[in-house]
């Protein structure tokens, strides 16, 4: 026989754990405002999905999901922008995306240095 006491907590923290699911918060972020200890957030919400279902919480039922991110390899190829070489060898790149006022005063500086 369950005792009282068991099931007012069982129904406490269903009612937690669906305050939280409304609140749009993250867990770590509605725990601290109410004053919950995060670990009795999880371990109760462990323990009444194993009682719902009758088995352990997989990860893809936690709202815990991790993507995989692939991140392409710098292409040999690919250049940063456009590269100047000056006749004594001085080598100038300039970004795609530059801002014209810097590149006008780069301009008028290889001008004023060459005269």
């Amino acid at each position: 026989m369950v005792g009282r006491g068991r099931v007012d907590r069982e129904v406490h923290w269903r009612g937690v754990i669906q305050d939280q699911k409304a609140s749009g918060l993250s867990i770590s972020a509605f725990c601290r405002q109410r004053g919950i200890p995060g670990g009795s957030f999880f371990n109760w919400r462990r323990k009444l999905a194993e009682r719902d279902h009758g088995r352990a919480v997989e990860p893809e039922e936690t709202g815990a999901k991790f993507v995989p991110v692939e991140i392409p390899a710098a292409s040999a190829q690919v250049r940063p922008g456009c590269e100047v070489v000056l006749p004594d060898g001085c080598r100038i790149i300039i970004p795609i995306q530059c801002d014209s006022g810097w590149l006008s005063e780069i301009l008028g500086a290889l001008r004023e240095r060459s005269c």
